[in-house]
């Protein structure tokens, strides 16, 4: 206001420019300052103003003589006057940027000296430092800097990772204990040094930790108390930790904080499958907070786990409310819409959760599986290049990022891919390069190659047990049944009871049609391996083969009674109770594994299924809509014809052809597909088609049972022969 009055007052336009080159705001500098060395040329301050704005015309311009002119009239009036901190600034930055930029460091500690409260000057000292290597003079800079902005949590956090890169832990728990003890009552520093103590030492030193803290009884009791119980839990002492922490809320008066540990409550009931436990906790803690976050993700999964997803984007628009940029929240919006069958918003909103998240493993890893599940393999390697940059070393995003490649014969960039495992020192990343080399090798065909790859893996000990059996693949591939038997031979007679070794070459057996020989070894196999279901998956299929039903009906028995919950044999015993007409016995089996895991899309579809092809009562054609619509849009032939038939079942005829026709031509085989293929032509009255359809089922099926032939048979005596 004083300059629009009076445009000639010097020491007001000295100040704007002085405010604006602070504030980087280079066109008020320029109008203000310029005015300033008109009415005043020869004044120390006003000369520091137009050297600062001559030079940045020559940094913009690239011209390193004129920059050299204006830091040269900077040092001439620090030797007059070193407060000035826009020549002090000049000149730092122009030997910051110079051949030997160390050189600023005086500079920069003069500036220190005289302004000592200005972050500025230290953080720029600080990351010469770091950017030269020089590793103690980084930490002295830090303790400093820590010092003289306390309440700073970058400087803190940055100490605290360095003293981690030097190996001195001791350091780091005692620095991270001065800032505790100057912290007063707040329980975050001290339980920042719990969880340093258990990510460093161990969780012994954390749970000893909390316990001194506990005996000290202040106000923070119940927390020290209920973060005692997630060590424990975590421990495996689950039930002691449940009742510690349900003990814990009966003493808490409401507060955010004890919503906070209800919510921690239900994820740790949740943990020991119950539900319904979780269940109540989460809604005691909504009653009190509709908006609590964390309370309303676990409602939200709930809902999508029973077929809920509207509801539960519902729920979770809640929680976005308040939390707008929460990778998890908008992860689980896409899980909501991808159950609805919604698969467009869905990739929306995982693609929005990678953004949120900062580009995060987790975050990216899932987009890119939904991209590549959508055939889209070139965005699919846009996101994981993208989360790359974020985190260059991360194994996992290289091994996916590769895997993506060899997916879609993309030979040279997957071998890029692997040349980055190589350079990194970890067993993690050499296991994931020797996967991927060996992929690369027997995708491309190069048959000799692979074989002595994996030979050396084998020799080296690294991986061998899955080089082995690659060995033996490469060879049954090739058709040399004899040389994998030989192969397995000579390497059984090293290690004649390796479990793995005599599951390959039980295989082989089976090739080879010896199948006494395969059975012996599985029937040891499944007395030796008690936990593990393939030898008894193995040995069902060669009874199968061998038409052996009564034995093989019996091993399925025997292996349920001592395997209740492997879903593979549930599978299998819902396919037997199916084929033997027994499909109420067979939807109670999918119901439970549904119940038990309602994301296996597997299990949904056979239940679908069933219900549309079994039941009649709206009750269950609606339940059958409700699992199906996930499969909506999914170009898998088998969930085209599941949501295909429920279509029908519904009366929308149109919408089923849409979903049958394609299935059709997947499985051409497939004698119900057909079945219900023509039936919908029926509806709509393209008899002939109907007829075409319908004809083949019956011809497919044969001698089957399947109680929809009589159907097929019954429907083919009464269609008219044209349309």
């Amino acid at each position: 206001r004083l300059v629009e009055q009076y445009p000639q007052t010097h020491a007001a336009r000295l100040a704007l420019a002085e405010m604006a080159i602070e504030h980087d705001d280079w066109p008020e500098a320029e109008r203000h300052g310029r005015a300033a060395q008109k009415l005043a040329p020869d004044d120390p301050s006003t000369r520091a103003i137009a050297a600062a704005l001559d030079y940045r015309a020559a940094v913009r311009a690239a011209n390193r003589i004129e920059a050299a002119k204006a830091a040269a009239t900077s040092r001439l009036l620090l030797a007059a006057d070193p407060s000035n901190l826009i020549a002090r600034r000049l000149l730092i930055d122009f030997l910051a940027t110079g051949p030997d930029p160390m050189a600023a460091i005086p500079e920069i500690d003069a500036a220190i000296a005289v302004a000592p409260t200005q972050f500025q000057f230290n953080l720029v000292k600080l990351q010469l430092l770091a950017k030269h290597g020089e590793s103690a003079a980084v930490g002295l800079q830090l303790r400093a800097m820590s010092e003289q902005f306390p309440e700073n949590e970058m400087v803190s956090g940055l100490l605290i990772a360095w003293y981690m890169d030097q190996g001195d832990l001791d350091g780091a728990e005692a620095f991270l204990r001065r800032l505790a003890e100057t912290a007063g009552t707040a329980p975050e520093p001290r339980l920042t040094i719990v969880e340093f103590l258990q990510k460093n030492v161990g969780k012994t030193a954390a749970a000893s930790e909390l316990d001194r803290l506990i005996l000290t009884r202040d106000a923070n009791l119940g927390l020290y108390r209920a973060t005692r119980a997630a060590i424990s839990f975590d421990s495996g002492d689950q039930a002691a930790a449940i009742g510690e922490m349900q003990a814990v809320l009966r003493d808490a008066e409401p507060s955010a904080q004890t919503d906070d540990l209800t919510v921690t409550l239900a994820q740790m009931l949740l943990q020991t499958a119950d539900k319904a436990a979780a269940a109540v906790a989460v809604d005691q803690v909504l009653a009190r907070n509709p908006g609590h976050v964390e309370a309303l993700k676990l409602r939200a999964a709930w809902q999508i786990e029973t077929d809920l997803p509207g509801e539960a984007i519902r729920t979770l628009r809640s929680a976005l409310d308040k939390a707008p940029q929460d990778a998890e929240v908008l992860t689980l919006m896409g899980v909501a819409h991808d159950r609805g069958g919604d698969h467009e918003l869905a990739g929306e909103r995982y693609a929005l959760a990678v953004e949120m998240s900062g580009r995060g493993v987790v975050e990216s890893l899932r987009y890119a599986g939904f991209l590549l599940a959508d055939q889209r393999p070139d965005a699919a390697d846009s996101v994981l290049m993208d989360a790359l940059r974020v985190d260059p070393g991360n194994v996992r995003l290289m091994a996916a990022l590769a895997d993506t490649r060899l997916s879609h014969s993309n030979w040279a960039r997957a071998a890029e891919v692997l040349d980055r495992l190589r350079a990194i020192p970890t067993p993690e990343a050499s296991a994931a390069a020797n996967r991927v080399e060996a992929a690369l090798l027997i995708r491309q065909e190069k048959t000799r190659e692979t074989i002595t790859f994996l030979q050396g893996l084998v020799d080296s000990g690294a991986d061998s047990t899955a080089a082995l059996a690659a060995i033996v693949q490469i060879q049954i591939n090739a058709g040399q049944i004899t040389a994998a038997g030989d192969y397995l031979e000579t390497r059984l007679a090293r290690t004649p009871m390796d479990a793995e070794l005599r599951f390959l070459r039980a295989g082989v057996h089976v090739l080879s049609n010896e199948p006494k020989e395969a059975e012996a070894i599985y029937q040891a196999l499944i007395g030796e391996l008690p936990t593990d279901d393939r030898p008894i998956l193995a040995l069902y299929s060669l009874y199968v083969g061998l038409n052996r039903q009564t034995d093989a009906a019996a091993l399925l028995e025997t292996a349920l009674g001592t395997h209740p919950d492997l879903v593979s044999l549930q599978l299998i015993a819902a396919n037997r109770r199916e084929a033997d007409g027994e499909i109420d016995a067979a939807i109670a089996i999918y119901d439970a594994l549904y119940a038990s895991d309602s994301s296996n899309a597997l299990v949904a579809n056979n239940l679908a299924s069933l219900l549309a092809s079994y039941r009649d009562d709206p009750e269950s054609l609606a339940r059958a809509k409700a699992i199906a619509a996930r499969l909506r849009g999914l170009d898998v032939p088998a969930f085209q014809d599941t949501n295909g038939w429920i279509e029908y079942r519904l009366g929308n005829y149109d919408v089923a052809l849409a979903n049958l026709e394609p299935a059709a031509r997947g499985l051409p085989n497939d004698a119900l597909v057909h079945i219900h293929l023509g039936m919908t032509y029926a509806k709509i009255g393209r008899n002939s088609e109907a007829r075409v359809a319908l004809t083949r089922a019956v011809a497919i099926a044969g001698e089957s049972t399947l109680p929809q032939l009589q159907i097929a048979r019954d429907l083919l005596e009464i269609l008219p022969a044209s349309d």
